[in-house]
């Protein structure tokens, strides 16, 4: 079964310039970040740090995101060709769940 796992992140309230951000929601397909949603207000909360096929694969990268945030070093969160720096005073909680993926209701015998 795999695992995924997200980083709750702390609220960081009401964003200065959010409204104008909010305004030219016509234009953000031309601004950088639009690919992946960045520049899409609110700021977010949780952030999908990744999927795995292993309980033992999500122990390892729990251990190391724990061991990175004692040290008050931030998480690296890799997506296609982008990388998010996600600094560890940002970072609320981190969970991890089973998940369900389509290729996994597939009848074995298909």
């Amino acid at each position: 079964m795999p695992y995924s796992v997200i980083v709750w992140l702390v609220n960081p309230g009401r964003q200065q310039h959010e409204e104008e951000i909010v305004q030219a929601d016509a234009e953000r397909e031309r601004n950088s970040g639009a690919s992946s949603g960045v520049n899409v207000p609110p700021a977010f909360t949780r952030f999908s740090y990744g999927l795995y096929a292993s309980r033992e694969r999500v122990e390892v990268i729990l251990t190391d995101i724990a061991d990175r945030l004692q040290q008050n070093a931030p998480l690296h969160a890799v997506r296609g060709d982008q990388l998010f720096v996600i600094p560890a005073s940002r970072v609320h909680y981190v969970a991890c769940e089973e998940t369900e993926r389509p290729v996994d209701r597939r009848p074995e015998h298909a």
